[in-house]
């Protein structure tokens, strides 16, 4: 789990959103931008079905509910990642 989400992070952050201090951001930027939001509302989404994967499995409670949790804390975190460069695009994109 935590594979994933340090490997979305990656890359995530691995594409310049920000243009220099003084610019905005052009239109290869912002498009890039829309595919990071799309990309971390994915992976929110794929590890929010995972929590209703995990809790169909038969397994011992405790460990149901540590998985859920960790796995609930990626979902949350790919969220707020996606609402982070939803503001940009807003701020910078939106014409």
């Amino acid at each position: 789990m935590k594979k994933i989400v340090i490997t979305g992070f990656l890359i995530l952050t691995s594409t310049p959103v920000f243009a220099d201090s003084i610019s905005l951001l052009n239109k290869q930027e912002c498009n890039e931008t829309t595919v990071g939001v799309g990309t971390a509302l994915g992976m929110a989404d794929y590890l929010f079905k995972e929590v209703e994967k995990n809790n169909n499995l038969q397994q011992a409670e405790e460990k149901r509910k540590r998985k859920e949790e960790e796995l609930l804390r990626g979902a949350i975190a790919f969220s707020q990642i996606a609402a982070n460069y939803s503001i940009v695009y807003d701020v910078w994109c939106k014409d």
